[in-house]
């Protein structure tokens, strides 16, 4: 072992610790303090079938551990919560940088001016920041409005934006959340933060809730007035004019428009576009719905 040391150019306790290993790999074999080497094919081969067989063992444990994984985020964690305004910014952006074919949304709108405190401070409206990346990589894109959007010209303008980018949109009289959903496989709520944040995130994953928000979507879709780049914007707050009033009456009373348009000494042309006019700014598709919302605003 001395010579061999020295020859290594080692000490003996290291030249011993060597041989210990190259023979149990079965590159030496030793006997009565003499050492031999072996040829080192066979070794070689034996000892790289041991790695390979540990490392498919390895990789069959790690496919275990991720099934387990899954069922349990499965039942019980397909809601995740994201708070801080810093952190809320980041996570919406991934999620509109991570949308490959589709991205839809529910908005509420600017808050109506009635509905808040004097001196409250409302940020404006602004387009969904990475909207237009999104849609310019061949995202399409869907908006659901409330009927709040068309008294607020800088939410309009951003509505135009968007439908000038190839946007679709669409009006109804009351939306009840914002909710986005990215790819038909996640979902994501933005509600009131506390603690001093202005907001929370709720990211909703694929499960049976995700199935029933896309369905939501789709209900408002199709009760949806659509918005075009020539939608203007109107002082709802203000009410109709004393002839929008009254042809709101003869709708709720239920009269034909050949008659209302004979009493109102315009043509039927003229008068369905009027009609047309006052469902977009209601955010309904029918007479039916066209006439309880302005009930409910107290116009007739």
């Amino acid at each position: 072992m001395e010579d061999l040391a020295d020859r290594a150019g080692i000490d003996s306790a290291s030249a011993a610790q060597e041989v210990t290993i190259l023979a149990g790999i079965g590159l030496l074999h030793t006997s009565d303090g003499e050492i031999e080497a072996v040829a080192p094919r066979m070794p070689l081969e034996n000892l790289a079938a041991e790695h390979a067989k540990a490392a498919d063992t390895a990789r069959q444990v790690a496919s275990r551990f991720a099934d387990i994984w899954r069922d349990a985020s499965d039942r019980s964690s397909f809601v995740e919560v994201i708070t801080g305004d810093a952190r809320c910014t980041t996570v919406e952006r991934e999620l509109v940088d991570s949308a490959s074919s589709r991205l839809d949304g529910l908005c509420i709108g600017p808050v109506s001016p009635r509905r808040v405190l004097p001196g409250t401070k409302i940020p404006p409206a602004q387009v969904l920041p990475g909207l237009f990346e999104a849609m310019e990589r061949g995202v399409s894109s869907r908006g659901i409005y409330g009927v709040t959007v068309l008294e607020d010209s800088v939410a309009l303008t951003a509505v135009h934006q968007c439908i000038a980018a190839g946007a679709l949109a669409r009006v109804v009289a009351n939306v009840p959340v914002n909710l986005l959903l990215y790819d038909d496989n996640r979902a994501m709520f933005s509600v009131p933060g506390q603690g001093g944040d202005r907001r929370a995130l709720v990211v909703i994953h694929e499960s049976g809730l995700l199935d029933s928000l896309i369905g939501l979507f789709e209900v408002f879709w199709e009760m949806g007035v659509p918005l075009s780049a020539e939608s203007q914007i109107v002082d709802a707050l203000e009410g109709p004019g004393s002839e929008d009033q009254q042809l709101l009456s003869y709708l709720a009373a239920g009269l034909t428009d050949e008659a209302i348009a004979r009493d109102l000494g315009v043509s039927p042309r003229t008068l369905g576009r009027r009609i047309a006019r006052l469902e977009e700014v209601l955010g309904v598709r029918s007479r039916f719905q066209l006439a309880v919302q302005a009930s409910r605003r107290g116009w007739i």
